[in-house]
């Protein structure tokens, strides 16, 4: 890549600050306190102006997150938001959706960019296809392999490739809706996919739903076709009912039927059923993908995950070490080496387990106490924007409760981030 790429991220959070600060102001203007006032607004524009620096620039080899977030993050754990390409262990893609018509979906997809300590998150707006956030996940998908991005990412992927025909893709769509006769005859299986899984990632469901449907027509026992038909049947299924679910849960056993000499689209078969929490059938595709390829990193990690869940830390420590021994990336290797070791550790030492115990329910108690503090500041902040003009009494209690769970919402992160730190390994 020739350029460094820079896009703004975290800047909603200052502005939520920003408001919170000016409402306060607001609440504050009947008192006697011009000088407060004054300082308030003062700190309201620092932080809009410190929003514009709060960015991830990738350069082909380092992603890295600056501005005064980054800052203060880097001094409470000790380490720099930045990972280089080569350290990168994992990324994960998640889709928020919302409904916007009948047949069309809004996307918002959050994409973590995991490496040792560090996590990255880049959010992407599926209206906004032209910025340059689009550009960086772009780039940065391209240059890791398959084997460290999961299915949502690798669907993302293949839809910010297409961008450049997006135009193309749409005629086809055009196609299929005015003339079926004519698109079956001159439109070829794995183009009309590529229409389909474009259309879906656009929120266009009811023509993505019509691609699909004219490619199992001529391809009815193409396994890849089936996989891909099914996560889109899932996705659709939320707008327009349960008899889609059954459709894709039968598109995903097909698929899964049809795969047998295809250990890698087994491998994400598996992690379809991962992600629907069907961990049997999961287990069954990963342990039939191993089969065919014993090299498979992910259908080991799919396994060891699917072991945690039962409990049987022996097996995931096991699963984890012959991931770490098929892995020819360092990074990948040195994650499941470390995950292998600290399962073991668990098994081996009943004092170490103990203290891990201790240290997860403290966890998931601070992070209790950071969640209802957030709810409380924002009900707080509330009775303050609507009280404080008319009772000045009120309107102080209330932004006294604000500062007070804004403390007790900050210590609560600080100590959650402190508490999910494991014990060391002698």
């Amino acid at each position: 890549m020739k350029e460094k790429i820079e896009v703004k991220v975290l800047t909603h959070i200052y502005w939520m600050l920003a408001i919170i600060i000016v409402t306060a102001a607001s609440s504050l203007s009947t008192a006697d306190s011009s000088n407060l006032i004054i300082a308030l607004l003062i700190s309201a524009i620092a932080f809009i102006f410190a929003s514009r620096f709060e960015k991830v620039s990738f350069d082909g080899n380092l992603l890295i997150r600056t501005g005064l977030l980054a800052i203060l993050e880097s001094l409470i754990s000790g380490q720099k938001p930045e990972i280089t390409l080569d350290k990168i262990e994992m990324v994960a893609t998640e889709a928020i959706r919302s409904r916007r018509g009948l047949h069309k979906i809004k996307y918002l997809y959050k994409v973590v960019v995991s490496g040792g300590n560090v996590q990255l998150v880049i959010m992407l707006n599926g209206a906004k296809k032209t910025n340059r956030r689009y550009l960086l996940v772009k780039e940065l998908f391209n240059l890791l392999p398959e084997s460290k991005i999961d299915p949502r990412s690798s669907e993302l992927k293949q839809y910010l490739n297409d961008l450049e025909n997006q135009q193309a893709l749409s005629k086809i769509a055009s196609t299929v809706e005015v003339d079926n006769s004519i698109s079956q005859e001159t439109l070829p299986p794995s183009l009309l996919r590529r229409a389909a899984n474009s259309l879906k990632l656009e929120g266009q469901m009811q023509s993505a739903f019509k691609c699909f449907d004219l490619a199992y027509e001529k391809e009815p026992h193409n396994a890849q076709l089936l996989y891909e038909m099914a996560r889109f049947l899932r996705s659709f299924a939320m707008a327009n009912g349960q008899n889609f679910f059954n459709r894709s849960k039968a598109c995903l056993r097909l698929a899964a039927f049809l795969a047998k000499d295809e250990p890698k689209l087994l491998e994400r078969i598996g992690e379809t059923y991962f992600e629907r929490l069907e961990y049997k059938l999961a287990a069954r595709c990963f342990s039939r993908a191993l089969t065919v390829e014993p090299m498979l990193y992910r259908a080991n990690i799919g396994l060891a995950e699917i072991a945690l869940r039962d409990g049987k830390l022996a097996h995931v420590a096991h699963f984890y070490s012959a991931a770490a021994e098929v892995s020819k990336d360092h990074a990948q290797k040195e994650l499941a080496k470390r995950e292998a070791l600290y399962y073991e550790k668990l098994c081996s030492d009943e004092d170490y387990f103990e203290a891990e115990i201790n240290r997860i329910n403290k966890l998931k108690n601070f992070q209790w106490a950071r969640d209802w503090s957030g709810l409380l500041l924002f009900i707080a902040w509330l009775i303050a924007l609507l009280s404080g003009q008319f009772s000045t009494n009120l309107g102080k209690f209330a932004w006294s409760i604000v500062l007070s769970s804004c403390f007790v919402w900050f210590a609560s992160v600080l100590f959650s981030f402190h508490y999910s730190q494991r014990h060391q390994m002698k």
